[in-house]
């Protein structure tokens, strides 16, 4: 679980790799300073690896890896600062690799607002800045690496995010492909144990799509794919994650939703479908299966289940919401069936 998402997200990547180095390299320099007599700055060297450290943990228990990363950004600053103080220009030198690691772990505009209080701080308080021109010289050098940091890590995030989009949206209605819903659905299962809260899966399928298809031609049936996608994404919270899953059928996230929350959303769901969606004056409809998580109960057999509510909507005639009941104990691992579709 961990080793997934350290693949599949950037920053929760970055901020353990930042917690790891920060421990390796200043750990050993702390107890150097022990060593030598320097005691209150080798204090202030394990404070900051703890904290760090601390964030990291959090992170990896479930937590924001955004908020891991704002932590680890102030405590670095801070302890920077602190550091320059007590320390003198070789704590000093620690800024300029702090600057360019928090355009990385936090949004540009925080990371700006830290420079620029580690590099006052450093100006203000540093003990080894002993004449006007060393101070200035410090600061147009530690700002000129503030703003070459900035630029790299703007650009890096807007390509980071172009070849994410294409990796992990459908490029037809923009909801999240398979790949990411292979990649999330494992995470929302650990989120949901953890927090002990409940998550619900909907399989949605699209009524007589190849009949669309026959009829109207593939244009028409692809702006039916496309309105769907938006009337589900606008129906929905937030926080919820749509998923193409394949041709016309899609997969809904809904974190927080038990059995009972889910057939309410699955119906108005279908509702709004049948009541807000035609082809020349024929409606489009849809067949859904929803499915809240068991315990113990593995990503595959999850899915399968909704799968299945999904087919028996379609087979009781379709244009229905069908809840799958919950296994009484989960002993193996179900495939999902290969199968002719049914349309």
């Amino acid at each position: 679980m961990l080793l997934q998402r350290l693949q599949s997200d950037f920053r929760f990547a970055l901020v353990t790799l930042f917690g790891t180095l920060t421990s390796l390299c200043i750990t050993p320099i702390a107890a150097y300073r022990f060593a030598t007599g320097a005691v209150v700055t080798g204090f202030v060297d394990l404070g900051v690896v703890a904290c760090i450290m601390g964030s990291v943990v959090y992170m990896w228990r479930g937590g924001s890896s955004e908020r891991a990363g704002m932590v680890a950004v102030l405590t670095a600053s801070v302890g920077c600062v602190v550091v320059a103080k007590t320390a003198g220009l070789a704590g000093l030198l620690w800024i300029y690799p702090t600057m360019t690691a928090n355009y990385l772990l936090v949004r540009p505009r925080y990371a700006v607002l830290a420079s620029l209080v580690t590099v006052g701080g450093g100006m203000a308080f540093a003990t080894g800045l002993d004449t006007a021109f060393a101070t200035i010289t410090f600061g147009v050098t530690a700002m000129l690496v503030s703003l070459f940091s900035y630029i790299f890590a703007y650009r890096t995030e807007s390509q980071r995010t172009q070849l994410e989009m294409l990796v992990t949206r459908d490029t037809l209605t923009a909801a999240s492909n398979r790949r990411a819903m292979e990649q999330e659905l494992p995470i929302a299962m650990e989120a949901s144990r953890r927090a002990r809260a409940p998550v619900g899966l909907l399989v949605m399928d699209i009524d007589h799509f190849k009949r669309i298809n026959d009829s109207f031609g593939h244009e028409t049936g692809d702006h039916v794919l496309v309105d769907f996608a938006r009337l589900v994404i606008d129906a929905t919270r937030k926080g919820d994650r749509l998923f193409r899953y394949g041709g016309e059928e899609f997969v809904l996230l809904l974190p927080g939703m038990e059995a009972g929350a889910l057939a309410a959303v699955a119906e108005t769901l279908r509702s709004r479908v049948a009541g807000e969606l035609s082809v020349r004056g024929t409606p489009v409809t849809v067949s859904i299966g929803a499915a809240e998580l068991a315990p113990h109960e593995a990503t595959n057999e999850w899915l399968a289940r909704a799968d299945a509510a999904m087919y028996r909507a379609k087979n009781e005639g379709r244009d229905r919401v069908v809840v799958a009941p919950m296994p009484e104990r989960v002993t193996s691992v179900i495939e999902l069936p290969r199968r002719q579709r049914v349309r």
